[in-house]
Formats: C-alpha cells, sequence, structure tokens
C-alpha cells in the first residue's frame, strides 16, 4: 500500500470510534503539539544565545523565524517573544538573562498551557509595576502559571487584574491633583435624512441598567418556517437601536418597565411525568409543535412554563402556575453570590444569565438560592446536553465537575473572573 493510501485509510478509520475516544485524542493531539512548542521555543532560545546574525546570517530571530519558516511576521515576532521570555537568553553587555516566566516554561513543557495563555501571562506581568520587587514578581508568575493550567485566556486576564490592584493599589499617579467629578452628558442632534443621533456619557451603573434593559429587547427577531425571508439580518447596533426605541415607547407609555428576568412569555408544555423526569423523548410546547423532553426541562428552568405533566394514561397530574421562577430577591442573592455566568472561565454578565437549577425541578429541586445557579445560554444548554455536572460546595458557592474525557481526576473547577 502507497503512503498516500494508508494516509488515506487512517483518516477514514476515525468515524469507527466512539465521541470519548475522539475527545481522547483530540486532547493527546493538543498535549503533544504543546510540548513541541515548548522544544522549539528551547531551540529559537539557544539559537538566540548563540548570536543570530553571526551564526545564520538573519539580522534577528525573528527574522529567521519568518523566512525559514514561511510565516507571518507577526507571528514569528509573538514566537520569539515566547521562546526568549520562557527560556531567557545572553546579552553581550549585561550576560546571561534569566527567564521571565520559569513557572510558565515548566507548564508549557508540560503540554499543559498553550499559546495563548502564555502571551496573557506575559501581558500581566508586562504590566505589573516597575518597581515591584523579584520576589512578588515570582510569586506572581507563579500563581498565574498555576491557574493556566486549568484556565484560559480570559480567567488569566481577570487573575492580573487583581494582582495589579493588590500589588500596586494606588495605580498610577494622576495628571492633576484634583481630578474633576464625573458629569454626565447627553445630545441629540438632527441628521439630515431625518433621523437623531444620540450621544451620551453615564457612569458605571447607569450604563449598567441600560444594557440590563436593552438586551432582552435587542435579541433577534425568530424566522418563520413559512417566510424565511423573514428572518433577522439586522446587525447588532441595529438591534440595539430599535430596542432603544421600544424601551423610550414602553416608558412613555407605562410606569413600571419590566425588569431583566421579569414576565417571560407564558407557554404550554405538555410532557408525560417519565419523559419529564428523564429528560428522553418527546414534549409538546404550545403553538409551536414537538420539543425534546430535555429541552422541556431546560426551559424549566428560568421561564413562565405552564406545565402540563400527564400520567401513564395520558391524564393531566398536574398544570403548574410557574412556580420555578427565581423570585427578584433570589436573582439578587445569586447576583451577589456568583458575579455573572458561573460556568468556569466564562465572563458573561449577570444580565445574561439565567437561574439554573441544580436539581431539576423534576426531581423535586427547590427553587432557593442553595439549589440555583446563574448560568448564560451558552452554557446553560452545555449542563442540560453534556456529562458537565453542577453543584453547590460546602462553603455555599457553585463548582463544576468536569467529564472523564477532559479530566481523568474529574477535580471540581469554579470560575474565577467573577470572584473578587
Amino acid at each position: 500500500m502507497s503512503v498516500d493510501s494508508s494516509t488515506q485509510a487512517s483518516r477514514t478509520e476515525w468515524w469507527r470510534e466512539d465521541v470519548g475516544c475522539l475527545l481522547d485524542r483530540l486532547l493527546e493531539s493538543e498535549c503533544v503539539q504543546r510540548r513541541e512548542a515548548a522544544v522549539q521555543g528551547e531551540v529559537m532560545a539557544e539559537l538566540e544565545r548563540r548570536g543570530i546574525r553571526d551564526t545564520t546570517g538573519y539580522g534577528s530571530l525573528v527574522r529567521l523565524l519568518q523566512e525559514t519558516l514561511n510565516i507571518p511576521y507577526a507571528e514569528a515576532k509573538a514566537r520569539a517573544a515566547r521562546a526568549l521570555a520562557l527560556n531567557g537568553t545572553r546579552d553581550l553587555t549585561t550576560g546571561e538573562q534569566p527567564p521571565t516566566a520559569p513557572a510558565t516554561a515548566q507548564a508549557a513543557s508540560e503540554g499543559a498551557v498553550g499559546a495563548a495563555q502564555i502571551d496573557e501571562i506575559l501581558r500581566v506581568l508586562d504590566k505589573l509595576p516597575k518597581t515591584l520587587s523579584m520576589q512578588d514578581r515570582e510569586q506572581a508568575e507563579k500563581i498565574l502559571a498555576e491557574l493556566a493550567r486549568a484556565a484560559g485566556p480570559r480567567e488569566i486576564r481577570a487573575a492580573g487584574r487583581r494582582l495589579h490592584s493588590q500589588l500596586d493599589p494606588d495605580g498610577k499617579e494622576p495628571k492633576t491633583r484634583e481630578p474633576k467629578p464625573f458629569q454626565p452628558e447627553f445630545s441629540i442632534a438632527p441628521h439630515r435624512d431625518g433621523g437623531h443621533q444620540i450621544k451620551a456619557r453615564v457612569d458605571d451603573e447607569t450604563s449598567a441598567r441600560l444594557q440590563a434593559m436593552l438586551d432582552p429587547l435587542a435579541k433577534p427577531r425568530p424566522a418563520t418556517e413559512e417566510v424565511e425571508e423573514e428572518r433577522d439580518t439586522r446587525t447588532q447596533w441595529e438591534r440595539r437601536g430599535c430596542a432603544f426605541s421600544e424601551l423610550v415607547r414602553m416608558w412613555a407609555e407605562h410606569p413600571d418597565l419590566p425588569t431583566q428576568a421579569g414576565e417571560a412569555t407564558h407557554i404550554v408544555v405538555t410532557v408525560s411525568l417519565e419523559e419529564l423526569r428523564s429528560g428522553i423523548g418527546q414534549a409538546t410546547l404550545d403553538l409551536l409543535g414537538e420539543i425534546t423532553a430535555a429541552e422541556a426541562r431546560r426551559l424549566a428552568c428560568d421561564a413562565k412554563i405552564i406545565p402540563m405533566v400527564l400520567g401513564s394514561h395520558s391524564e393531566p397530574l398536574d398544570v403548574g402556575r410557574a412556580q420555578r421562577l427565581a423570585t427578584p430577591a433570589i436573582r439578587r442573592a445569586l447576583i451577589r453570590r456568583d458575579g455573572g455566568c458561573a460556568f468556569p472561565g466564562c465572563d458573561a454578565p449577570a444580565y445574561r444569565c439565567t437561574a439554573h437549577h441544580v436539581v431539576f425541578w423534576a426531581h423535586h429541586g427547590e427553587t432557593k438560592v442553595d439549589n440555583l445557579v446563574l448560568l448564560c445560554s451558552v452554557h446553560h444548554n452545555v449542563i442540560h446536553h453534556s456529562e458537565w455536572e453542577v453543584r453547590i460546595a460546602s462553603d455555599g458557592l457553585p463548582e463544576f465537575v468536569p467529564p472523564a474525557w477532559l479530566d481523568a481526576t474529574r477535580t471540581p473547577r469554579r470560575n474565577t473572573i467573577h470572584r473578587t
């Protein structure tokens, strides 16, 4: 058999494997690539120590990488910076230069961290005060490197902000001794096309309130099966503009605006009790048709649903009255505790999250803080349709248990972005 045919055969055999095997192979190959990248970095650093110009004729390591590896200049520059920061180099005037991030280098050599995580760690270290002691800088780098073993760039960035505030609480000295107090501004200017442009400067609280009110009104319009052209093609800016107009109309017509977690659409879901509990089977969504029982169970977390639960002989057992919706007081407590989506690595703010029942309502779970967790729509689906598990730990905070294919030890993880 030729090389090409054997390669083709090996490629087509993946369809025989189950999902667990494919996921294991994905993680294994990523680890191998990261270890090889670390070795490549060591080689780059050694070339730099020997003198690029004298040994290769190229003017710099970046130029050498760009032309010999046929990669863009920006990528060559990033690889070179990464290699020298993790492995150090030798300077003709100052002598041996130790690595900037030795703990990160160790994690990289094990295949535990990749380029994006390394770059974020280096950015955080670069922003630390220059007057910081070497001991504090090394300790900060160790903290970030350990976090990166189970976290992505966003979590590293958030941890970096917290480290910076702890190590340099005063921040940069202001240019003016007495900065002017913030003054909100608002203006409306007419346009030639008949519209008006609104500009405003507001404080953090006002901005957060406005975004929380606009978000539910700015969702894309759902397309209908009968008329495909009705699909919402508006941009995010256009949808927000329409949402703002709607908000103004609502304010003019109604003295009480709906809250972010306020009244949702009342729908009726008809499903058997067994299917609701197991999440396997079909349910009927009023006016829309069939959905899966798992989807019905997910909707029951934070939408006003009127469930018509049927017994084995299709007799109605229970017609609910939207008793599973978290109250405003409970939601405020969840926001206080979780800060936003509690899933590890997610930075979605609280106003984009729903309250998920840790113990499903169909399994007699209660609507209380100790049985609820804030999740964005993406990770709400992940919890309902994957092997990830969520639970409330002994300290009252939510933690997530990864699938065995991701972590054989199934060590619980937490979101460190919203924690202060």
